[in-house]
């Protein structure tokens, strides 16, 4: 019969065994962890905890583990929680994973940091796509909540950028922007659809075309996950359209996400690593992607067994929005 416990313990193991998944097609590194703006959205800018950027030795270690499963790779996106451009070595690291012929690497940026010779390296590195944050209905809402950022600077690098592109004839990076919306609680601005990007960007940067912007990426602002929201700034706005609790997050199935320090990360919603899953330094990815602690995370999304992270998460429960107050209410905190 066995002992009760081993017997338990091998019974468990069994059950996981349905949660062991393939190497991901998606790998997500964190060049930087820290970020040089504060937004009031983020848990980047509001959350205190120890950020740094990728040693060379941990993204060594990282690029091994892809280099031995090219076959699965089909993306890398060198962006998590903080600025990418804080990493001095980031145009080394598009180059390195390019070279071993990923199709696909992206990352994500502020724009704040893009200086002439900065410019010509991310065009001249093989990068395929990044996007720029601008959020907001205005450049002053866009400054009010990414403290410490300054649109027309924004706005001018992305422009240098597209035009340092044409100039030498590049067809990459494709340009894109993202940009947050925050809800209101009247019916004329929350209907149950997804925002436009507003008419603003659009005049900034023109129509989406193959030279200029590629496209607009508009999103509404939730609450994370694990994250205070700032009273100050914002009310909290349940979705009224929103559908009961899911049981499948692709983002554990085909993505895997290191930190800055080494540590993996359940998802792209963890920036304070909440639920960590292993490290590169202590073993390989593979390893890690279907470790008992992966496997079990897998099963407490499918049985609806949520871990405190995956509770609160808008992509298995519903969303909260974050409602921005009054300018004048902020400003005067």
């Amino acid at each position: 019969m066995g002992h009760p416990a081993r017997r338990a313990v091998r019974e468990s193991d069994e059950m996981d065994e349905q949660y062991v998944r393939p190497f991901p097609r998606v790998i997500r590194i964190e060049p930087s962890g820290a970020c040089n703006l504060q937004c009031a959205h983020c848990p980047t800018g509001t959350v205190e905890m120890p950020r740094s950027v990728m040693r060379p030795e941990t993204f060594a270690l990282v690029a091994e583990s892809i280099r031995a499963n090219l076959d699965a790779v089909k993306v890398v996106v060198l962006y998590h929680g903080g600025e990418p451009l804080l990493n001095k070595h980031f145009l080394k690291m598009v180059s390195t994973i390019k070279d071993m012929g990923v199709p696909f690497v992206k990352t994500v940026s502020n724009g704040m940091l893009l200086t002439e010779p900065l410019i010509a390296g991310i065009v001249n590195s093989g990068l395929d796509h990044i996007e720029f944050s601008l959020d907001g209905q205005s450049s002053e809402e866009n400054n009010l909540v990414r403290r410490n950022a300054d649109y027309a600077t924004v706005v001018r690098n992305v422009q240098r950028l597209i035009e340092y592109r044409r100039q030498v004839g590049a067809k990459t990076p494709k340009v894109f922007i993202s940009t947050t919306q925050f809800v209101g609680r009247e019916s004329e601005r929350y209907s149950g659809q997804e925002p436009e990007p507003p008419r603003h960007l659009v005049e900034e940067f023109g129509p989406e075309s193959e030279d200029g912007i590629a496209g607009y990426k508009a999103t509404w602002a939730v609450r994370w996950p694990h994250m205070e929201v700032l009273e100050d700034y914002f009310e909290c706005y349940p979705d009224p359209y929103a559908e009961d609790t899911k049981n499948f997050c692709d983002h554990v199935e085909s993505t895997i996400t290191i930190r800055w320090n080494g540590d993996i990360v359940a998802c792209c919603y963890d920036l304070t690593s909440r639920y960590v899953l292993g490290n590169v330094h202590e073993s390989d990815l593979p390893s890690i992607w279907n470790n008992h602690r992966y496997r079990g995370l897998r099963r407490s999304i499918d049985t609806k067994r949520f871990i405190p992270l995956c509770a609160n998460c808008a992509v298995v429960a519903p969303r909260v929005f974050l409602v921005l107050k009054a300018a004048e209410v902020v400003q005067g905190r």
